[in-house]
């Protein structure tokens, strides 16, 4: 509290507290309040004000000068000194009024039961994806074990050796090469296409011009035989699973194909 005392028709200058700089922070400057009204045509007046301090040990309050003026005169400056006080280390049991605070800090809380919920709502959907991919693999397993008396034999022939390179652990840049041999043997027997000697491109323009095949499954082909020609000429280093993943296209292809002719000739 910053008590004065100033003659009675004397207009008060407060300090602005704002811009004292000092350890001490001022958190709130309340209002003049009449304390009394002297003999000597004086009048006292009482300022409440708020601190907040963050650490414990020696405060000092800043010096502060009040200034007053009578009608007609100069200003006159009253200077305050500093008060000095100690903020202790334990407290005073009898006296809780002054505690040492620090900032607060906010930490993220989760109840018990939300993350028991989180950890198995996690479980259920990695089960769910793991047999979403069980049952993928072995529906596209199953599609390459498929065997049709109305397709050609090389296709019957293609797909048991697709699936046996795709379930090979070999080199996958290996299983690539084997795939689209097979690739290429097939079209060899089936369509009397020669291969061996064509590039993808050449071989593209082949089937073009023959009408073997319809665009569709030309398309799917060439995309084929274009991503072994990156593992085979430009060092590209595929994954087993893709690799595996590649054996089971180049089946689907086969049967798609199979599928096709067999649908025309009806």
């Amino acid at each position: 509290v910053l008590h004065i005392r100033i003659p009675q028709q004397a207009k008060l200058i407060v300090p602005d507290f704002v811009d004292v700089q000092s350890e001490i922070s001022f958190n709130a400057v309340g209002s003049f309040n009449v304390v009394r009204q002297n003999d000597d045509a004086s009048i006292e007046y009482e300022l409440p004000l708020t601190i907040v301090l963050w650490q414990i040990g020696q405060y000092s309050t800043p010096p502060l000068v009040v200034s007053y003026q009578l009608d007609g005169s100069a200003a006159v400056n009253l200077p305050v000194e500093g008060v000095q006080f100690v903020v202790p280390s334990v407290l005073n049991i009898n006296d809780l009024s002054l505690r040492p605070l620090k900032p607060l800090i906010d930490l993220p809380y989760f109840p018990l039961w939300t993350v028991a919920i989180a950890l198995v709502l996690i479980t259920a959907f990695s089960i769910i994806v793991l047999r979403y991919r069980m049952i993928n693999t072995r529906r596209v397993q199953a599609q390459a074990d498929v065997a049709n008396d109305k397709w050609h034999p090389e296709a019957n022939a293609a797909l048991s050796s697709l699936r046996q390179i795709g379930q090979s652990q070999a080199n996958p840049a290996t299983i690539y090469v084997q795939v689209s041999d097979r690739l290429r043997r097939y079209l060899d027997v089936r369509f009397a296409v020669k291969t061996s000697d064509l590039t993808t491109s050449e071989l593209l323009g082949s089937l073009e011009d023959q009408h073997l095949i319809v665009d569709e499954h030309q398309q799917r082909l060439i995309d084929m035989l274009k991503w072994a020609d990156l593992v085979k000429f430009a060092g590209v280093v595929p994954k087993l699973t893709a690799a595996q993943q590649y054996a089971s296209f180049a089946a689907q292809w086969i049967q798609a194909v199979e599928q096709t002719h067999e649908e025309q000739s009806s």
